[in-house]
Parts: structure tokens; C-alpha cells; sequence
């Protein structure tokens, strides 16, 4: 999967390496922009990334809205479908920063800082799929198991290191580009007003999802019940 392949790809990588005393570990995401190396593995990971979001985006505009023909002017109709999520306002949120990010790190030759955010996000998803997919499948212990596994990384990846590392990085660190005289200052205060402002605003939905993921523990330790609160608004029938 991508979260394999990202992992493989970039684990190692020096900016990655921010636990080691003398490190420099994420201001190797700034030290040389924008004259810093694009490997054609990064270059293809942009690229699948950018697929399966953009896919990600018209997947949800398919299940959200139905459209129905009409004998009058404009001759279609629009509105919701059954089938439209209970947290559609938030990840149509989600998926037009995501991509909007993704676009702009890659133009703007971003794309350390942009590999991470990716990988913290494909190696959290992993839990979440296979949560879905247990409850789906009504199989409540591994559903259970895999929930709790969701949490962990749901606030180790999400909630720590993106917050704490990488948008830490953007606001204490990003001041290093300006060491090559490369970039106008004014230049990079906009840059770095409109990034930080997509960046922050995903981990405002991280915060929502997590507030989600609590009430979906609630229910679970005190009815017993599991239900996938973000798919559904009430959660599903139980059977």
C-alpha cells in the first residue's frame, strides 16, 4: 500500500530524525529551498498521492449529491443523496485543503514537509480502514482491537507529531529559507500564512475526528454497541 511504500521510502530520511540529541532533524526540511534535490521517488509518490486524493475528493461528491433531470432550465436538479456521510461538511473540508496542499507544496517545491504530512496520514488510516472494514463485516472483537489501535495512532501521529513536529517546524524553523536571500520576505510571510493556515486547519479536523472517535468509545464501553459515528450521524442498526 502507499503507507508501506512511504515508509520504505522516506523512514530514513534526516528530517525524520528529530529525537537524536544534535540532530538537525526538520530544519533539513528549509536548510538549501529551493534548490533542494526532488528524487523520482518523491516525485512519484506526489504523483499517487495526488491521484488518489483527487479520486478521494470525486468519491464523495459521487456518494454525497444525487442528480435528478428536469423539463425546466438549468434541466438538473441537485441535492443530497441517501448515501451522503454524517461528517460530509468536514471531509469535503478535509479533501479540498488536502488537495489544495498538495498542489502547492509540489509547485512551490515543498515537498519534504508534504511527504511527511503524507506518511503521518496514510499510517493512522491503516487502523481506520480496517475498523470499518471489521465492523462492516460485523465482527465486533476485531473491530474493538482495531478501534483501540486507531486511538493510539490517531493521537500519536495526528494529535503529537503533526502538530508538535511538523507545524511546530513551520512556525519556529521555516525563517531558514531566508538564510540563501532566495525568497522576498514578503514573499515568504504570505507563503507561510497561507501553508500554516491549510496545515492548521487539518489538524482542527483531526481535533473534530478525535472528538468523534471519543463519543464512539463512549458508546462502546457503556451500551456495549459499535457504531461508526463519522459514517453515520446516530450510528447504524445493530443487529
Amino acid at each position: 500500500s502507499i503507507a508501506c511504500f512511504g515508509v520504505y521510502a522516506f523512514a530514513g530520511k534526516p528530517w525524520w530524525d528529530f529525537f537524536t540529541p544534535g540532530s538537525l532533524g526538520t530544519k533539513h526540511i528549509w536548510l538549501g529551498y529551493p534548490r533542494q534535490p526532488i528524487e523520482p521517488v518523491m516525485q512519484w509518490y506526489y504523483l499517487i498521492q495526488a491521484a488518489y486524493n483527487v479520486g478521494e475528493m470525486l468519491f464523495l461528491v459521487d456518494i454525497s449529491f444525487a442528480f435528478k433531470s428536469t423539463p425546466q432550465f438549468p434541466f438538473v436538479r441537485v441535492g443530497f443523496a441517501d448515501s451522503i456521510r454524517g461528517d460530509f461538511n468536514e471531509m469535503a473540508t478535509h479533501h479540498m485543503v488536502t488537495n489544495a496542499l498538495i498542489f502547492l507544496s509540489s509547485h512551490y517545491r515543498f515537498t519534504i514537509i508534504g511527504s511527511m504530512i503524507f506518511m503521518i496520514h496514510d499510517i493512522s488510516d491503516v487502523p481506520v480502514d480496517l475498523s470499518k472494514l471489521a465492523n462492516f463485516m460485523k465482527m465486533k472483537v476485531p473491530t474493538v482491537i482495531f478501534f483501540i489501535l486507531l486511538l493510539i495512532f490517531w493521537v500519536t501521529f495526528r494529535l503529537v507529531i503533526f502538530p508538535l513536529v511538523i507545524f511546530k517546524s513551520i512556525v519556529t524553523e521555516s525563517m531558514l529559507i531566508m538564510e540563501h536571500g532566495d525568497i522576498a520576505l514578503k514573499g515568504f510571510y504570505i507563503a507561510r500564512l497561507i501553508f500554516g493556515s491549510l496545515i492548521g486547519s487539518l489538524i482542527l479536523l483531526h481535533v473534530f475526528w478525535f472528538v468523534v472517535l471519543v463519543r464512539i468509545l463512549l458508546v462502546l464501553a457503556f451500551k456495549g454497541e459499535t457504531h461508526d459515528l463519522s459514517e453515520h450521524k446516530n450510528g447504524e442498526k445493530q443487529d
